[in-house]
């Protein structure tokens, strides 16, 4: 009689429990990659996309101080006639209006700001590519002192989260901060050594994370993405 080769029962049942741990393992690593590359991906579309539109928009004269006073109409009026008019948008809110922004948090895990932005007196606005922007107007000292940027006048603050209102909406991962000043739109931070920079991403609030995912060819270092 010719013996016949297979495999037992058991055998099968673990191989496939193997196959099972090893799945558990790796599945959930490559779709952490896979969203950490969608996000660097829109982070630097998204970047590319406001620093054009600002630059178009300066031939247009109208200052970043023009939307510093609060007031709703201005802010409507400076970015209908100014930033609007090289940027398209799927939804406008101003002085805390609802549905453009989200509950976002700091790097180190705290809340920052709220469901209707970071402060009172904003201008929000969803691109067409569905990232989430709220722009504030800020003291030289705030820009200084809270966004790393030195300068010698207010200035304007964008914050936007490059895969909208989609986790993990933490400053640093998927929540980026610009400053458009006298110096045009650069990262917050942009001032700061590359040592002041990394502390503020490794041990702080994350709000200078930008400039170290840009110094690193537009990618979100694995010390960033860990945190939780």
């Amino acid at each position: 009689m010719k013996n016949r080769f297979g495999f037992t029962l058991a055998e099968v049942l673990i191989t496939l429990g193997i196959i099972g741990v090893l799945a558990a393992m790796t599945i959930p690593n490559l779709i952490s990659t896979y969203r950490k590359k969608q996000i660097e991906i829109q982070a630097k579309v998204t970047y590319s996309t406001i620093q054009q539109a600002l630059r178009f928009a300066a031939y247009d004269d109208v200052g970043y101080s023009e939307v510093a006073d609060g007031n709703n109409q201005e802010m409507i009026n400076w970015f209908n006639n100014f930033l609007g008019q090289h940027l398209k948008v799927e939804q406008l809110c101003v002085n805390k209006a609802p549905g453009c922004w989200h509950q976002i948090y700091y790097l180190n895990g705290n809340k920052f700001g709220d469901q209707n932005g970071t402060g009172s007196n904003i201008l929000g606005f969803v691109t067409s590519k569905g990232a989430r922007f709220i722009v504030d107007g800020y003291a030289e000292a705030d820009i200084k002192n809270k966004f790393g940027v030195n300068i010698g006048t207010s200035g304007l603050v964008f914050i936007y989260d490059a895969n909208g209102a989609t986790k993990p909406n933490m400053v640093g991962k998927d929540v980026f901060v610009l400053v458009w000043t006298e110096k045009g739109l650069v990262p917050a931070g942009h001032d700061k050594t590359r040592e002041q920079v990394r502390q503020n991403c490794q041990t702080g609030n994350g709000l200078w994370c930008l400039k170290e995912v840009i110094d690193h060819g537009w990618t979100i270092p694995d010390y960033i993405w860990r945190k939780h």
